[in-house]
């Protein structure tokens, strides 16, 4: 393991961990990150002797969601394909992954961080952690996530959280949580727990019990995740090429607040 990669692997007690390792930049997701990921995964996939996968961050974030210092570089359509499809089989390989993962939610899940929480099995969350989908402040949408989040968080929450991006706190966000630990150290042990737990199941009838869940809430309609990830890969790509999505990244990366109404304005002049 190399300190200054941006995800950490390890493996002790057939438990594999992954922590996303940019602390100064919030844990943000980079084509480099999920490179690592995918190459990870499939170590672990491999690896009979890694049984439960742990995914975390290092510092005070989890993750706060795509690096839009990197969105920011190019939007013709190859590029936002493959830029889609990379992040896309991150979040797909981690929702499918034959073996159980837990989130261990050290800090705050902004954004595609929060897609990540929901792609996982278990969840433990620090008390003082958030959540927030702050994607539409910056004229973006949480296209890629919206497949995992919309199922089980349901319409009416979901469209309440994704259209005003606001802070969402622990004790409101227990529903989808697993535990929520009071401190550092009971974040450490309920993960341990967990993890233990896990370990005293059958591996193979974990992977049976995970694909048939996926099964049962789909309603056996093995078509839907393709239909559903078409729409969403025509709204990942109209979004990025959009001039909300330049106006809104543009200010992210000037370190200013959008100002919508100002931005209406000057269209309108167009």
């Amino acid at each position: 393991m190399t300190v200054n990669e941006e995800v950490l692997f390890s493996v002790e007690n057939h438990v594999a961990t992954l922590t996303l390792n940019r602390p100064k930049r919030g844990n943000a997701l980079t084509g480099t990150m999920n490179d690592l990921l995918l190459s990870y995964l499939e170590k672990i996939r491999a690896d009979p002797d890694s049984r439960v996968v742990i995914l975390t961050g290092s510092g005070k974030f989890f993750c706060t969601g795509m690096d839009l210092s990197a969105a920011s570089s190019s939007s013709d359509e190859e590029s936002v394909t493959a830029s889609f499809l990379k992040g896309l089989k991150v979040f797909e390989t981690l929702y499918r992954f034959p073996k159980p993962i837990i989130a261990k939610i050290n800090g705050p899940a902004l954004g595609g961080g929060v897609g990540l929480v929901f792609t996982t099995d278990i969840r433990v969350a620090h008390q003082d952690v958030y959540f927030a989908l702050t994607e539409v402040k910056r004229g973006i949408i949480p296209a890629i996530i919206s497949q995992y989040i919309v199922p089980e968080l349901g319409i009416h929450k979901t469209r309440e959280y994704m259209l005003t991006g606001r802070k969402v706190s622990t004790q409101e966000g227990a529903p989808f949580l697993s535990r929520i630990a009071g401190s550092n150290e009971e974040l450490e042990d309920q993960v341990k727990d967990y993890a233990n737990m896990l370990l005293e199941s059958a591996p193979g009838a974990m992977t049976d019990i995970k694909r048939l869940i996926d099964t049962v809430s789909s309603g056996g309609d093995s078509q839907r995740s393709d239909r559903v990830r078409s729409e969403v890969q025509i709204a990942y790509t109209k979004m990025m090429r959009s001039d909300e999505a330049a106006h809104g990244i543009m200010s992210f990366m000037t370190k200013k607040k959008p100002n919508w109404s100002e931005f209406i304005k000057e269209n309108a002049k167009l």
